[in-house]
């Protein structure tokens, strides 16, 4: 089996090399995650792990794989699981994409960024499901996971979002996420 020179170039780049094995990694957890939710029929969904997914690529890799990966994780998991239902994995691939460019767009470690991405994507996502509902497009409730497992959801992301943070910035530098 021989390897092509030009592909062997292009994964030579480090660039290149850092979107690979954060896909890798997130790829990973997101199956390992998809496959304990369902071993312990524990709602872990309702903790939002493809949202700690897509921080996780916009601080390790570029936009466009962030974007990429946030389009792709509702996909694949109604893809493999049947979980989101349609049309509702659409809406969750675009908060999702809206959570992803807000943080990549203002890379600074600061938690407002954090605080305004959550809401705007949130806001974007119920503005959308509150449509298709409309529409008759999807039969569900417009709120249908409690405001406390949403909470829960925002303080792990929050906590994600300080442990990366801090590991990032290591050297000393302030609050600012390095590519």
């Amino acid at each position: 089996m021989s390897t092509s020179p030009a592909i062997l170039g292009i994964i030579q780049k480090p660039g290149v090399q850092r979107a690979v094995l954060t896909d890798v990694f997130v790829l990973s957890a997101f199956y390992l995650t998809t496959t304990f939710a369902h071993i312990l029929s524990v709602p872990l969904y309702q903790l939002d792990p493809m949202k700690i997914i897509v921080l996780i690529t916009v601080m390790y890799s570029n936009r466009g794989n962030a974007l990429m990966i946030a389009l792709s994780l509702p996909i694949l998991s109604f893809m493999s699981t049947g979980h989101p239902v349609a049309p509702k994995f659409l809406l969750m691939a675009g908060e999702l994409m809206i959570f992803a460019t807000i943080m990549s767009t203002y890379k600074s470690g600061h938690w407002i960024v954090l605080f305004s991405a959550i809401l705007v994507s949130k806001l974007g996502y119920y503005l959308l499901k509150a449509a298709v509902i409309w529409m008759g497009w999807l039969n569900q409730d417009l709120f249908a996971t409690d405001f406390k497992s949403q909470a829960l959801a925002l303080i792990i992301l929050s906590a994600v979002f300080y442990f990366l943070i801090s590991m990032k910035n290591r050297d000393g530098k302030p609050n600012e996420l390095k590519q």
